[in-house]
């Protein structure tokens, strides 16, 4: 009887210990169930990012320096003079240039220089200037015709803004011309005069 029991136990034992090493295998097979990561996610990512970069908006300058001529129309004329008064207001309460060291640009000289300008040569060299004589000088000078008086545009494509300058020449002695200069800097956009700004030197 005794050794019957010492049977069962050791079959009770060693059953025990073949159901262990069986179901290690079945916890391999379940880790081998796992897929793969799939190796198109990424390329179909990077798609889907380069097809959302074309919907962002370029901000790539499209202006260019023959748009400038735009200022030819008779309401952008309007709209860069208007904000030229506006800005005039404070340095000169009352308008008067005639006997000040720095000359604006007035309307006529403004269409007189549109139409001066060569379209080849702004085309081709990015900017222009044209000689004038303002007969404009400061109390007690003269501005003779041999202080050649000057305007002259040019085109930063990088902040996409036209500078605009006024030199007024006048004699401060018998053979000695001198110059002053009022630069203007504005950006044309939707047919309309924007950033603008203003500012003398000499």
């Amino acid at each position: 009887m005794k050794n019957l029991i010492s049977l069962l136990t050791v079959l009770t034992i060693l059953g025990c210990a073949n159901t262990e090493v069986e179901e290690r295998p079945l916890s391999s097979d379940r880790m081998e169930l796992v897929p793969e990561p799939d190796q198109d996610l990424r390329g179909k990512y990077e798609e889907s990012i380069g097809k959302d970069s074309e919907l962002i908006p370029s901000t790539t300058c499209t202006v260019k320096i023959e748009d400038f001529l735009k200022l030819k129309d008779e309401d952008l004329h309007a709209d860069f003079f208007s904000q030229l008064d506006s800005m005039r207001n404070v340095p000169y309460p009352n308008k008067v240039q005639e006997t000040s060291i720095s000359v604006d640009l007035t309307p006529e000289y403004l269409s007189e220089f549109l139409a001066d300008i060569s379209l080849d040569s702004l085309s081709a060299n990015k900017q222009f200037e044209q000689e004038y004589h303002f007969n404009i000088a400061p109390k007690d000078y003269t501005d003779p015709e041999i202080c050649k008086d000057k305007i002259a545009v040019s085109f930063d494509a990088e902040k996409c803004a036209f500078r605009l300058n006024v030199y007024n020449t006048f004699l401060v002695e018998p053979n000695w011309c001198t110059e002053s200069m009022v630069v203007y800097g504005f950006k044309i956009e939707n047919d309309k005069i924007i950033d603008f700004w203003r500012q003398e030197a000499g």
